[in-house]
């Protein structure tokens, strides 16, 4: 198996967190709504050349903030931190 990037662990990250959200059916659809742009703005801000640090912490610190309740998804966002830009 070939080694990842950090990019690419986070994309990767960010597409099952997304799949997860959309097939959950103990998420409201509220949280879904809100949550789904989020995963969206925070994949385009990882994948910029040079990434905006700050946007990507506070992009990832309100997903937490709106997924902490949900085990799944907190799993995966604290493994997503390990990835991001710095």
């Amino acid at each position: 198996m070939a080694d990842r990037t950090d990019e690419e662990m986070v994309l990767k990250l960010i597409e099952r967190s997304r799949l997860l959200i959309a097939l959950s059916e103990e998420i409201p659809t509220e949280t879904k709504l809100q949550t789904q742009p989020l995963l969206k703005q925070l994949e385009q801000l990882c994948a910029d050349d040079e990434p905006d640090v700050d946007r990507i912490e506070a992009t990832h610190a309100m997903l937490c903030r709106e997924l902490a309740d949900y085990a799944d998804l907190d799993a995966l966002l604290g493994a997503m931190e390990n990835f991001l830009p710095r």
